[in-house]
């Protein structure tokens, strides 16, 4: 019998292998799971946070900060980088395979019987996990949304709200104000609601929609930062610190000091965010995936001192339209390569094409790893920089080439 008959798929791939090219909203399957899993969310100390772009940096900046002040923190983010095992950790380190395996064997039959999706699965291994192991507090990103995203069925003690921009316009709506509903489903009544900045469209809809649920929105304080160096780079990533800790401030029955707060946000590790992870030439990293999110990558990008030949490699997930701020890519970058990822959401060379359209400064190169290798070849001097853009799924081909690894905050 051949080697490859007797393969049998581990349950970290198995939990892969659910990963659908279709999004489920709802939360009659999550329910279903977590009656199945005993409901470990009922009882368990969360903070909800949504938004459209910097909810995983404000989530790992406030665990951060728990973690500082001596607490046990889960922390659950999306999407990975490399491992599924990044989007559920506890003070920084990512759960073992072991307990992935644990889940699934227990599990397992629940996850079929119920369709629940591949998000499903993992936010209710994230609940089971943090309450498994008795953690103080847990931090759960919401996936998508907010009114109808699986997290929501905890009973959180606060939630966050990001800043809120156009994205996923084909599933929460082409407007800011539809989009600012979905992301408000995460209030619950009497429990502190903490906003960033906000349009004044979204703000208009997330005071209505606390007000509907008795529930306090705040706003953040923007001048709540004094001496504290943020390790995260970027005007958007302040402000995401400001939010971070404006937002512990709410916190009921947690001890938390400004030197906590400060050591935290100066502390924090958060892969993929205006990340360098070379030095002359640079070459930096950032996940940026709509055009709000790439236009924050830019406008720090630009702060920067780039005197050399600068090259940007790009890919996008489909449906994101970026046309808005191709005239700025043009002027950032002397050379743009764009590739595709390998996902099945991945926006293919022609698509991709579509927007960016043909120039003498543009490549198209189908594999990552062959577009970044190529922009590695037009770097000739030390003040040269590279800039990989666009999606999380650039983690893989970067982990290869540069030996990275994205596991430990």
């Amino acid at each position: 019998m051949s080697t490859i008959s007797n393969y049998k798929m581990t349950s970290k791939e198995y939990l892969l292998s659910i990963e659908s090219s279709t999004i489920k909203l709802g939360l009659d399957r999550t329910i279903e799971l977590m009656d199945a899993c005993g409901n470990p969310q009922n009882d368990l100390p969360v903070i909800q946070i949504s938004g459209t772009n910097g909810k995983g940096s404000t989530a790992a900046m406030m665990a951060k900060i728990l973690d500082c002040a001596g607490y046990k923190v889960g922390l659950s983010t999306s999407p990975h980088l490399v491992e599924v095992n990044e989007r559920i950790r506890i003070n920084g380190e990512p759960i073992s395979d072991a307990s992935i395996e644990e889940f699934i064997q227990c599990y397992k039959p629940d996850i079929e019987r119920i369709s629940a999706s591949f998000f499903e699965s993992v936010t209710a291994m994230g609940f089971w996990y943090f309450k498994k192991n008795n953690v103080d507090i847990a931090i759960m990103e919401t996936g998508l949304g907010g009114r109808l995203d699986s997290v929501t069925i905890c009973n959180p003690i606060l939630t966050v709200i990001t800043s809120i921009s156009l994205d996923h316009t084909e599933i929460l709506g082409d407007t800011i104000e539809k989009i600012a509903f979905e992301k408000a489903g995460i209030m619950k009544a009497g429990v502190p609601c903490v906003t960033a900045h906000q349009h004044k469209n979204a703000t208009s809809v997330l005071q209505e929609q606390a007000a509907n649920v008795d529930c306090k929105l705040i706003h953040t304080n923007e001048n709540i930062l004094h001496n504290t160096s943020p390790s995260l780079m970027g005007k958007y990533q302040f402000e995401n610190a400001c939010l971070a800790a404006t937002s512990l401030q709410f916190l009921n029955g947690f001890n938390i000091s400004d030197e906590n707060i400060k050591l935290g946000i100066e502390q924090t590790t958060w892969y993929g965010r205006n990340e360098i992870i070379q030095q002359e030439p640079t070459i930096i990293f950032d996940v940026g995936h709509n055009e709000s999110g790439i236009q924050g990558f830019l406008d720090y990008y630009n702060s920067m001192d780039n005197s050399g030949i600068s090259v940007l490699i790009l890919s996008l997930q489909r449906r994101k339209i970026i046309l808005g701020i191709i005239p700025q890519l043009f002027k950032s970058f002397d050379f743009i390569i764009c590739c595709e990822t390998d996902n099945i959401r991945t926006m293919t060379i022609d698509e991709i094409s579509n927007q960016m359209g043909k120039s003498e400064k543009i490549l198209y190169i189908k594999s990552p790893i062959d577009a970044i290798n190529k922009g590695l070849t037009l770097l000739k001097k030390s003040d040269d920089t590279m800039a990989i853009v666009g999606t999380h799924h650039f983690g893989e081909p970067i982990s290869t080439i540069f030996n990275k690894s994205f596991n430990t905050l």
